[in-house]
């Protein structure tokens, strides 16, 4: 959420079976929010790394709470759009707001993808929670009228943008970023760990057995530049 990158609200309608939270609130359903977000314990996704070992401390009441009030005077400003999920993956509603040609092939991606990038910031799933990648720059987030990455504490939504110059390859979005913020609930940038976003890119993008060939011919080679964070820095 580089946020100002992070949350203009939006609302939701569950994979299509009726649930629903946040200010357009239907109902409860099988994406019910649950009271934190899944995780796997501290340091066994960052094995050897001091900071790493760190990760629960960081990620402190306070910091969140301090985010979702943000995020609720925003949802004042904005209107309820309903969730489409094209899918469930890790527990979350996954929407394309293009949908994929081949809807399986694409489930077994994202699949992939969160398998790779969640136990970076120490992760187990999204449960309650939307992923939605987006073709559109033009994605309100707090104060700023566009973002390439957001996520929504109000609304349960991280939306990135899927760059236009990709190829097809929605895995170079901004979602490894937007995850260390559903993570960490730190909208500075302030924690060691955001060191290791830039230098993660090759692996979660390309540079793994079965990555998809138009990743491959897109980004193979291409290890930093990507993904830069500006440290204590919205």
């Amino acid at each position: 959420m580089r946020h100002p990158r992070a949350g203009a609200p939006r609302s939701r309608a569950a994979l299509g079976r009726g649930a629903a939270a946040g200010p357009c609130r239907a109902g409860e359903g099988p994406l019910a929010r649950p009271p934190v977000p899944e995780r796997r314990a501290p340091g066994r996704a960052f094995p050897g790394r001091e900071g790493r070992r760190r990760f629960a401390a960081v990620r402190s009441a306070g910091s969140r709470w301090a985010v979702r009030a943000t995020a609720a005077a925003a949802a004042l400003l904005a209107g309820c759009n309903q969730w489409h999920c094209d899918f469930e993956s890790h527990g979350a509603c996954i929407e394309f707001t293009t949908p994929p040609a081949d809807l399986s092939a694409a489930k077994a991606r994202v699949d992939a993808l969160l398998d790779r990038e969640l136990p970076f910031w120490g992760l187990s799933g999204l449960s309650g929670w939307r992923v939605q990648f987006r073709d559109n720059l033009d994605h309100p987030c707090y104060l700023a009228s566009e973002s390439a990455g957001c996520t929504d504490y109000v609304e349960d939504t991280i939306s990135v943008l899927i760059p236009p110059s990709s190829g097809g390859c929605f895995e170079a979005s901004e979602l490894l970023h937007e995850l260390g913020h559903f993570a960490l609930g730190d909208p500075m940038h302030s924690n060691d760990l955001w060191k290791g976003v830039e230098p993660a890119f090759a692996r979660m993008v390309w540079d793994y057995p079965g990555a998809p060939s138009e990743c491959v011919a897109r980004y193979q080679g291409i290890t930093t530049g990507m993904w830069i964070v500006s440290l204590n820095h919205f």
